[in-house]
């Protein structure tokens, strides 16, 4: 029994150190030419083919991944230069405001049409600006609501992700039970800064669309651009 176990290792040793030395070697079989003609594989579909043809098998596959990956690549850059361009006209869109009623609208209309946004919410906390008590969703949140996105204010940075049923409500009224996934945006001038002038939260019906480990370097500075915006407006 010892035996036949010996000589099962001993194979496997043997092979193992045939494959060392071909790719040590790999000019091997241009020497041996000979050998290349007497070797088959066998095919997956079937029947047999030589070891050349295996070869171009292969380096085609190869070919055909690292065209696929390519392609996500190209991809990936053209959205990437997309979101850049939308974002850029964003931020310059909010600087030309001429008043808050500007700004608020092209909140509400630019991330819906150039980010596919499904809903937005923006709260607005402790103000009195005039302009504010024609938009009085924007203002009436009480403690008890506020208390639900104390974490992510306190945070003072952007966080993504499935919400809570009571934070939906608070954000998305009536529109709640379609949005599976948001990122929320405390409007903020800097990670160290006290003065919160609210938060602003995107909505979206894809549960994938923002994950917890989503980049937010775009979401952290248009938190930071709205926030200076809203300081000149609001006189703060």
């Amino acid at each position: 029994m010892s035996t036949q176990q010996d000589i099962s290792v001993s194979d496997k040793d043997f092979e193992r150190e045939i494959v060392r030395y071909l790719r040590d070697h790999p000019a091997f079989f241009e020497q041996h030419l000979d050998l290349l003609a007497d070797m088959i594989l066998p095919h997956e579909h079937g029947g047999t083919v030589s070891l050349v043809e295996r070869q171009v098998s292969v380096l085609r596959d190869q070919k055909d991944q690292y065209r696929k990956k390519l392609q996500t690549l190209i991809n990936m850059a053209e959205k990437n230069e997309k979101l850049s361009h939308d974002f850029n006209s964003l931020i310059l869109a909010l600087l030309d405001a001429a008043d808050l009623e500007k700004v608020l609208n092209i909140i509400s209309e630019r991330l819906r049409s150039d980010f596919e946004a499904d809903a937005i919410s923006l709260r607005l906390f402790n103000s009195n600006h005039p302009q504010l008590q024609q938009h009085p969703e924007i203002m009436d949140w009480s403690e008890p609501v506020l208390g639900a996105f104390e974490k992510v204010i306190e945070g003072r940075r952007p966080v993504c992700g499935g919400l809570k049923p009571q934070q939906l409500d608070a954000l998305f009224a009536e529109n709640a039970s379609n949005i599976h996934s948001a990122a929320l945006i405390p409007l903020v001038k800097s990670e160290h800064s006290k003065k919160c002038y609210g938060l602003l939260a995107i909505g979206s019906e894809d549960a994938q669309r923002f994950r917890a480990d989503m980049g937010t370097l775009f979401l952290s500075h248009l938190g930071k651009v709205l926030s200076r915006v809203l300081k000149t407006h609001l006189g703060e």
